[in-house]
């Protein structure tokens, strides 16, 4: 008796469609691919229910004769390896013909197109066809006058195949990795205009034949698009072009860096280390540049048939290209013209304005500035820093604690008879605002006052589609943010605690917190998250001086704060050094 049998042909194509089929972005970045190969001018994409209902993806490309429409459904059937050799020299996005079987195998999916080179009609005069399939099996063959270019229809994706159907995320979700991806394909092909809608609702449009800075204003937003500086450098048969922001526009997520080599979209460690590398000691920690650019190389320097979504690549000389990458990004970079300015969202609420001089010495920031921080005022305390006196206080830790001062604008200096405290002010300081924000949100909702005039904001579409789920969720944290149409948005309040903060920014970053890579995470899964990234938004900063009383509250603060002596991150805020231990350093004790 044999224990290996011979699959079924439709057991076969499920098992195909599963490896290329993962979910609704998939059968959309399949079939825009297609489009684009087509020599698109404009592709339109209908969504409905996140992908799980139906998708539509028109396009104006090249169509297909009745010939080629029926041989497409077969599968590894292709149009874009006319011979053998040409696996190792690929020109377009798609080469396997696995996307069209693999999508009609889990699916009711319907093909429409017509050729830009008809060779045959009907009797009607139509020379365009129409095909239905149903899990792989074609039930009907018709006619369709359908413009020249080619119109796919999925509906009721997975509907064989349950056990995938179950893996499958909230609409939201779902739609949130389309929308991404059309961002992504929208910057890479400033000359075809797409337009993605979502239960009847435009979420892009873009115009066809668009100059690229300008497309990606139109993606990413004028407040990105300003701080951008062009990228051009060529070398050993390969160039590279684009746009980089300089330290004034930065993300939060490395899901800002965008990658395109021979117009194709793709993740690849060597070209995101080149571009950190050419950004060293530019950025701070954890911040990530707005960078979209296309590395142009021959076919046969670099091998797409490495993942099953070509989502990856690999160079045949990975050395040279991460040097092309990182020369041309810091050369830009070297001469990018980095003045200060005003950050965008930045609120100053009602703070009035502070003494020039602190009573350790040296300028306090003035808050007008916007870019200079200055120390919170309405967090320590009306009247602090209005004692520009150097009489010693009363330290509100204990008698027996005495300040010295402030260490190189960041850390607290104290004594006791028997050792040395040093005091993170920036860690304190954010664990005593978690604390109070978590408090507050406990007790029912984070206090919160109304702006005399509403800021608008505006946000990249799928950040929309994240920020729009969440809105009841915000109010309770104390921002009460409402949608106003399109990508943009009113924030009508915020919470006391945060007056002076960069409010898109702070909603940028809840963003990236609650968006988990499978799911869009409740909030009260990521309440604690949420409130560090408030917490740390308003806090007294390594590099503001402060005065003596300023000094004293945010010790007072601490004393009667849970857990002060560590950041809501887990990092230390005091240390302690024990004068014993000290002259054993300086040999005064053996």
């Amino acid at each position: 008796m044999s224990f290996i049998r011979k699959l079924p042909e439709e057991l076969i194509s499920k098992i195909a469609a599963g490896e290329v089929i993962e979910r609704p972005f998939s059968v959309v970045k399949e079939l825009v691919e297609n489009s684009i190969d087509a020599k698109a001018h404009q592709i339109e994409i209908d969504i409905e229910e996140g992908g799980r209902k139906k998708i539509v993806v028109l396009d104006d490309g090249n169509g297909m004769s009745r010939g080629d429409a029926t041989l497409s459904l077969e599968r590894h059937a292709t149009s874009k390896l006319p011979s053998d050799d040409d696996l190792y020299c690929i020109k377009t996005l798609g080469f396997r013909g696995e996307a069209l079987p693999s999508i009609a195998g889990v699916s009711l999916m319907t093909l429409e197109t017509t050729p830009k080179e008809p060779k045959e009609k009907d009797p009607a005069g139509d020379v365009g066809i129409r095909i239905e399939i149903e899990g792989g099996r074609i039930l009907k063959r018709t006619s369709t006058s359908l413009p020249v270019g080619t119109r796919m229809t999925v509906q009721n994706l997975f509907f064989n195949t349950p056990a995938r159907l179950k893996f499958m995320k909230s609409r939201e979700t779902e739609f949130t990795h389309i929308i991404s991806w059309i961002e992504a394909m929208a910057l890479s092909r400033p000359e075809t205009g797409f337009v993605l809608r979502h239960n009847g609702k435009i979420e892009i449009k873009t115009e066809p034949d668009r100059e690229p800075r300008m497309r990606v204003r139109d993606i990413l937003g004028p407040d990105i698009a300003e701080f951008l500086h062009p990228v051009s450098l060529s070398r050993s048969r390969m160039s590279l072009t684009g746009f980089v922001t300089d330290h004034r526009a930065s993300s939060t997520s490395a899901k800002s860096i965008f990658f395109f080599v021979n117009g194709r979209i793709v993740r690849d460690r060597t070209l995101q280390h080149a571009v950190l590398s050419a950004y060293e000691n530019l950025l701070m920690k954890h911040r990530y540049p707005w960078v979209i650019l296309h590395l142009e190389v021959p076919p046969d320097f670099v091998d797409v048939n490495v993942h099953p979504a070509k989502s990856e690549v690999r160079f045949a000389n990975g050395s040279v290209v991460h040097e092309l990458v990182k020369a041309g990004v810091r050369g830009v970079l070297g001469g990018a013209e980095t003045t200060p300015s005003l950050p965008r969202g930045f609120v100053t609420g009602s703070c009035g304005t502070r003494p020039p001089e602190s009573s350790l010495g040296g300028t306090v920031p003035d808050v007008k500035l916007g870019w200079v921080r200055s120390v919170p005022h309405n967090l320590l305390n009306s009247g602090v820093g209005s004692d520009t006196s150097s009489e010693p206080f009363t330290n509100p830790l204990g008698s027996d604690v005495r300040v010295i001062g402030q260490a190189h604008a960041t850390y607290l200096v104290c004594e006791t008879p028997d050792k040395l405290i040093l005091i993170d002010q920036h860690a304190a300081h954010e664990r005593i605002g978690f604390e109070k924000l978590r408090r507050q949100f406990e007790e029912g909702g984070i206090a919160k006052q109304q702006l005399l005039i509403p800021q608008n904001f505006d946000l990249r579409p799928s950040q929309c589609e994240i920020l729009k789920k969440y809105l009841p969720d915000l109010d309770r944290v104390g921002l009460e943010v409402e949608f106003f149409g399109g990508h943009t948005f009113l924030l009508r309040s915020i919470p006391i605690l945060l007056e002076g903060t960069d409010f898109v920014s702070l909603i940028e970053e809840i963003i990236e917190s609650l968006q988990a890579f499978e799911k869009l995470t409740p909030l009260e899964e990521k309440i604690h998250e949420v409130l560090e990234t408030m917490a740390c938004h308003r806090q007294v900063r390594a590099g503001d001086k402060l005065g003596h009383e300023e000094i004293a509250f945010l010790l007072k603060e601490m004393k009667s704060t849970p857990s002060s002596g560590q950041c809501p991150h887990g990092r230390p805020s005091i240390l302690e050094i024990s004068f014993s231990e000290m002259e054993k350093w300086f040999k005064r004790r053996l």
